[in-house]
């Protein structure tokens, strides 16, 4: 024992009897703490670089990527070392006081238990960061599997932590377990049920991460950033963040863009409404002057969306007709998919005109930019059908009062 090896040392040099019980004491921590602190820093300076090659030989892994999982995992592995040597060396270090060889030893075992539930969620925290790397876009929730895993490692630590403060079995522990039964459900409930969300999310395919998806009860309307085990992460467009329970995602409605991105386009259903007053036919001369106008020259020449020698022809089908005719000639319309102009039931607002087909650029910004540009063609166009776009006028000021 070192504790007697350290008393024949100090008789030997004939110390104070009354000294020697607190200095035997204090060289045997001291030892202690050098000999944990020595085999620290040996693994720790021995197992880093050996789990950095050992990543290193993983094909198309960063080291950079990597690096936060990489420490955290040496790390804990570095503290597993003393604690191990400590529970082997105890009764070596402290066995000439037995009260305090047990203390010592519980404290060693917590130690460990600890450390190595550390180690394994770091290993498991480095492996999703490999296979996030890998299969970034993988619809397998692999974040919701790490969770429930460190989850379950928790738990099981502290159970072994527990049944080693009362000196019990941990099954002794576990067969007490079945009265707390309520309390556990209650206190794990969100993730039990993240856990049956997630597998039901992931069987149906039903969200997954870079998916736009819209639930106006959360205020959720962006891309998912996040699919864990309790929690979704939506980055919406004005760059805020959405946090809404994994469950939500089964038990509420939502809508998920995700089919319109691997669609062939992006509809676009807009109305424009006309001045119900200024539908009306048209005549052989007004016809004439129509076809003179060099803006509309080229659609009379192309055209076959309307028969123009009806007697009975409006100037809103005429426009009907130039709206086919222009989206059937624009190069980023899908042509594969509806491409319509329709009259909608009239209003108290006018006359709606719908246009409805596929921009085959389904990126917003470049969509609206697509949108606009056919709409403010079609607004610049109505006066030539002798048309006017209905729009109510306010009656409480007019323009001269706001300007005056």
């Amino acid at each position: 024992m070192l504790g007697d090896y350290f008393a024949q040392w100090l008789n030997a040099i004939n110390l104070y009897p009354s000294w020697q019980a607190p200095l035997v004491l204090g060289l045997t921590l001291s030892s202690m703490l050098l000999f944990v602190l020595l085999s620290f820093y040996i693994s720790r300076r021995v197992l880093k670089p050996l789990i950095k090659r050992t990543i290193e030989r993983m094909n198309g892994i960063t080291l950079e990527a990597t690096r936060l999982e990489r420490h955290a995992l040496s790390s804990h592995i570095a503290h597993l070392v003393p604690a191990v040597l400590l529970i082997v060396l105890v009764s070596f270090f402290f066995g000439t006081w037995p009260p305090l060889e047990l203390i010592a030893a519980k404290v060693t075992w917590l130690y460990l238990y600890v450390y190595i539930g550390l180690t394994i969620a770091a290993l498991i925290n480095l492996m999703t960061a490999i296979y996030a790397l890998h299969y970034e876009s993988s619809n397998l929730p692999y974040k919701v599997v790490s969770q429930l895993l460190k989850l379950v490692i928790f738990v099981v630590v502290m159970i072994l932590s527990i049944s080693t403060i009362i000196g019990s079995s941990p099954a002794f522990l576990l067969s007490g377990l079945g009265a707390l039964t309520a309390v556990l459900l209650l206190v794990f409930r969100d993730a039990i049920l993240g856990f049956v969300a997630s597998i039901q999310i992931a069987a149906n395919r039903m969200v997954a991460k870079g998916d736009w998806i819209e639930m106006p009860k959360y205020g959720a309307d962006g891309n998912v950033i996040e699919v864990a085990l309790t929690t979704v992460k939506v980055r919406n467009w004005d760059n805020t963040v959405t946090t809404l329970p994994t469950y939500a995602l089964i038990s509420d409605s939502f809508k998920n863009w995700r089919a319109m991105k691997e669609s062939g386009g992006r509809r676009i259903k807009r109305s424009i409404l006309l001045d119900i007053h200024t539908v009306r036919f048209v005549d052989a001369d007004e016809m004439q002057r129509f076809k003179a106008e060099p803006s509309l020259q080229r659609f009379f020449t192309e055209q076959e969306f309307v028969d123009i020698t009806q007697p009975d022809l409006t100037n809103s089908a005429l426009f009907r007709g130039y709206i086919e005719w222009v989206l059937h000639n624009h190069p980023q319309i899908n042509q594969n998919l509806m491409v319509m102009a329709r009259q909608l039931q009239p209003t108290e607002v006018g006359l709606p005109i719908e246009i409805y087909c596929f921009s085959m650029d389904k990126n917003w910004l470049n969509y609206e930019k697509i949108q606009s540009d056919i709409f403010d063609k079609l607004l610049a166009i109505l006066p030539k059908f002798d048309l006017s776009a209905f729009q109510r006028i306010g009656s409480s000021k007019n323009a001269s009062d706001l300007l005056g």
